[in-house]
């Protein structure tokens, strides 16, 4: 299978897992969901508060919220986000991403947490330098998916992702924690807007850069497909890491740390709430 494919199959899996549970753990909140969406652009199909979308790029959660929408005087809020104690405010956001970091480790053991860990400092320097850095690690993640099953690739990638949303940036996961933990557990304050605005620049810095870091790899890819072993030097964030993985025969293999192409990292369950 095309390594493309492969890891756009990953990131459908990726979406689907992580809005759902959101979904999910909203409703064993006793928090009223307004609408689900699978992907983003024109609409394909509606079932209920489902919509499913063209591009399986993104996806959504969209709450019952005092702060989006205007409800009526006698309505006590209590189903909606902002009312929440302030733990099932941290906590929903966080529950995707938890799942899936802890399916991904279960799928590659202790050598997952080292990638996790990584990660952070991959999709920085990635973002920072998208025509040397970025491209290297693109690279990696093609290799890693052209020598590995699907399994590994999707737990490798979907650490990657994970860490992605964790960053503290608004519309990301890590970010809307962050917001509410600042908050405090009130359902409004008077500084929000303005500090959001602030904090979704540089999330949006980091994604334009590795758009164009996907540009530029897709244009000379042919080219950056075959790299040798010592390609990449321990210490820095294009180090390998070598992940030592058991099988039952008992024998070990080598493999090298992906960088997930983070350009598709756009699967941000965005809770609008």
């Amino acid at each position: 299978m095309h390594p493309a494919f492969q890891l756009l199959l990953c990131l459908i899996l990726f979406m689907l897992i992580h809005i759902s549970v959101m979904a999910l753990c909203a409703r064993a909140f006793g928090i009223t969901v307004r609408s689900i969406s699978y992907g983003v652009g024109p609409t394909l199909l509606t079932l209920g508060k489902v919509h499913v979308k063209l591009l399986p790029l993104a996806g959504n959660v969209v709450l019952k919220d005092t702060r989006e929408e205007t409800l009526y005087d006698d309505d006590p809020c209590l189903d909606a986000y902002n009312f929440q104690p302030l733990w099932k405010q941290v906590l929903l956001p966080l529950s995707g991403v938890g799942v899936l970091l802890a399916l991904s480790l279960g799928i590659m053991g202790a050598s997952g947490w080292e990638c996790f860990v990584a990660a952070f400092g991959q999709i920085i320097h990635g973002a920072l330098a998208p025509l040397s850095v970025a491209q290297e690690l693109l690279g990696d993640g093609e290799t890693f998916a052209r020598t590995h099953g699907f399994a590994l690739l999707f737990a490798l990638f979907s650490l990657k992702l994970c860490a992605f949303n964790l960053l503290p940036f608004a519309g990301l996961n890590g970010g809307q924690a962050l917001l509410a933990i600042a908050r405090g557990g009130r359902a409004f304050v008077a500084w929000e807007e303005t500090v959001t605005k602030w904090v979704l620049l540089p999330g949006l810095a980091v994604l334009l850069a590795w758009v164009v870091a996907l540009v530029v790899y897709g244009w000379r890819a042919p080219g950056l497909s075959s790299h040798g072993p010592g390609w990449l030097q321990p210490g820095t964030a294009r180090s390998w890491l070598q992940i030592h993985l058991q099988a039952q025969q008992g024998f070990t293999f080598r493999a090298t740390e992906d960088a997930a192409k983070v350009f598709f990292i756009e699967d941000i369950a965005d809770i609008q709430g």
